[in-house]
């Protein structure tokens, strides 16, 4: 995924859409993308989303994260909960929903946030 930030306006459907596609509920907090705007003074502070960079791959003490066509995958029956992978994460992409890690695997191959962004801050790579 490719993220153009200049463009961002903080709506946060990427968020809501997220949430819903995973979880069924619209819930910021629980989305896989975080966008980080100061309406104060317009701006953009972050959005975090994974780069599939393979950091929670190597530290997973159980083999649970592996590769899959390019995408970080989590096997949560070889998942013990230890939050490693949360810890480790350089871009903090990484979240906590229940005790269990998430991150982004792209939808499937089909991201929903892509697709709704209005802005086109969110592309394809």
């Amino acid at each position: 995924m490719v993220v153009n930030p200049d463009h961002c306006t903080g709506c946060h459907i990427c968020e809501l859409i997220c949430s819903f596609t995973k979880f069924k509920v619209f819930n910021p907090k629980m989305s896989m993308i975080r966008v980080d705007y100061d309406y104060k003074n317009y701006k953009l502070e972050k959005i975090i989303v994974c780069t599939q960079c393979g950091t929670c791959v190597t530290v997973c003490p159980r083999g649970a994260l592996t590769y899959t066509d390019g995408v970080i995958m989590i096997d949560y029956d070889k998942c013990i909960g230890c939050l490693t992978c949360v810890t480790e994460c350089p871009y903090h992409a990484m979240v906590v929903i229940d005790g269990r890690p998430y991150k982004c695997d792209l939808c499937g191959g089909d991201p929903q946030c892509i697709k709704y962004c209005v802005r086109g801050v969110l592309n394809a790579s």
